[in-house]
């Protein structure tokens, strides 16, 4: 992997007034306003409201940021960038392999700055919670990281922010990490299990709520991966073929 084009693609992204504003700005405020008004409610002995929404606006920060990939891939594509790489030593799976990591070394600002601002407002918890909890969202983010990989391949630049944002918002919803599933129909509860955001927000809470559904979320996530990530490669393949 070409580290150099790595970093330049970090840079790229991290620049751009969409990811402070979407994958910053918006957890960051959705973690404030609820919870100041549900903080101080428990949900279970000794772990607040204010402890699960911050987990659950931490995990969507982090997809949020690994799906933002897919957003400069489209736009590469329609430039003709992907044909001009081609010239260069780098290969398919290192630019790939480069789209993905950028996914994910941007989702760990993302969660710095609202478990900073969760201790901020008095959440406390064990130095292997916070870990764990910090780890479990960043892996957990690949899957997420892919997915958008896979968008951009299919989408076009001036329409793929339009397809990410209108993702983010079911994903969101009915993954529960803006409203808990139980208060949702049946329906919606049944679909809400099938979100990857469901089980990215089981991984993230399960070191202060605890469960047994967490190799449950694990097997899901890695389905959530395989599955785009077979879908990415073909396409590429098919993109390249016809340059």
């Amino acid at each position: 992997m070409n580290l150099s084009y790595l970093a330049l693609e970090i840079k790229r992204i991290v620049r751009s007034p969409q990811f402070a504003l979407f994958t910053i700005g918006m957890p960051l405020a959705m973690f404030l306003l609820f919870g100041g008004i549900f903080g101080a409610q428990e949900i279970a002995p000794g772990i607040s409201t204010a402890t699960v929404t911050m987990v659950n606006m931490a995990a969507y920060g982090a997809m949020t940021a690994a799906l933002f990939t897919g957003t400069r891939v489209a736009t590469e594509r329609t430039d003709g960038w992907q044909r001009t790489l081609r010239l260069t030593p780098m290969r398919a799976p290192g630019y790939l392999m480069v789209k993905v990591s950028a996914g994910l070394f941007v989702a760990l600002p993302v969660l710095l700055v609202i478990f900073a601002a969760g201790m901020i407002r008095g959440i406390r918890l064990e130095t292997g919670q916070w870990l764990t909890i910090f780890g479990s969202l960043w892996l957990g983010a690949l899957p997420f990281a892919v997915l958008g990989l896979m968008i951009g391949l299919f989408g076009k630049g001036d329409t793929v922010q339009a397809v990410t944002g209108a993702l983010m918002l079911p994903l969101g919803m009915f993954g529960g990490l803006w409203i808990p599933l139980q208060i949702l129909p049946g329906w919606m509860n049944t679909a809400g299990h099938l979100m990857p955001t469901y089980w990215l927000g089981e991984i993230g809470r399960a070191p202060v709520l605890g469960g047994s559904g967490t190799l449950i979320a694990v097997g899901v996530l890695a389905a959530w991966l395989v599955v785009p990530a077979l879908v990415v490669m073909a396409r590429f393949r098919l993109d390249t073929a016809r340059l």
